[in-house]
């Protein structure tokens, strides 16, 4: 007999499919009737290939991340083995506390990707997208979070945290993502306050410029406070978000942007 508390296949995955549905339509609204910049290159190609990319790496996300390290961090709470437990500290200040261990994590990950060569492979199916809406969000190499498990699986473990808890941080994780990589306009005055606190499209899309001072930058997943701490924040003027070039110097034909060629760019990318 399963215990209540084993891994929630079915109604934290209908959360995570229902909360991820929701924003991405929301955001698909937004950067449709308000959005940031012109697409370059064609629109329906890149959605067909982007979300085809998805497909597989969704779901070993939604299996390993949302699922398995919730629930790992459900069951340390439980046991009383992790330390928020033992620190007996309300939800509000599990919360924080684990969104903000697990962002540093991302951020020195993230950073990983960007410097050690074979991390770079896989990661670079991420940047060679020329344009950035919400699709962008998904367009990762299925084998990234396989790199991302062994480290994100023992802090969830060694913290602990309530489900009820665990589970909104990466429904928040989820969001953040998926609204960091819309297309979408923020007022000017807004932009300014909430990139301080919150990974904004602004903030994030030069994360995805072509130069690599900026690709190397902005490393956030949720937020960008790591990337104030440590340095690594970069700005583009306004007025440069709308016209400056994105993805990478390589990988630019629309032939590079179909399904099995990202699938197996990792084998062809030049780390020099």
């Amino acid at each position: 007999m399963y215990h209540r508390h084993m891994i929630p296949t079915d109604p934290n995955s209908q959360i995570a499919y229902i909360a991820t549905a929701a924003v991405f339509t929301l955001c698909i609204l937004w950067e449709t009737f308000a959005p940031r910049r012109t697409p370059v290159s064609n629109t329906g190609w890149r959605w067909v290939n982007n979300l085809g990319l998805s497909g597989l790496t969704w779901y070993i996300n939604l299996m390993l991340s949302t699922l398995f390290v919730t629930w790992l961090a459900g069951w340390s709470h439980l046991h009383n083995v992790g330390l928020l437990a033992k620190l007996n500290v309300g939800p509000l200040l599990s919360g924080l506390i684990l969104l903000t261990a697990l962002e540093f994590l991302n951020y020195w990950i993230h950073r990983a990707f960007h410097h050690v060569k074979p991390l770079w492979r896989l990661h670079a199916i991420h940047h060679t997208d020329t344009d950035f809406d919400v699709t962008t969000s998904f367009r990762h190499h299925p084998l990234e979070p396989l790199v991302f498990l062994p480290v994100l699986a023992p802090l969830s473990l060694v913290l602990g945290a309530p489900i009820e808890v665990a589970l909104p941080v990466h429904l928040l994780s989820i969001t953040a993502q998926v609204f960091s990589h819309s297309n979408a306009r923020l007022p000017a005055a807004a932009e300014k306050i909430l990139r301080r606190v919150i990974l904004t499209p602004d903030f994030h899309r030069v994360h995805h410029c072509s130069e690599m001072k900026y690709t190397n930058s902005n490393f956030g997943t949720v937020v960008p406070w790591f990337d104030y701490l440590f340095g690594t924040a970069r700005f583009r003027p306004a007025e440069e978000q709308e016209e400056m070039k994105l993805g990478l110097e390589y990988m630019r034909e629309a032939r590079d942007a179909r399904l099995d060629k990202m699938l197996l760019a990792p084998l062809h990318i030049s780390t020099d």
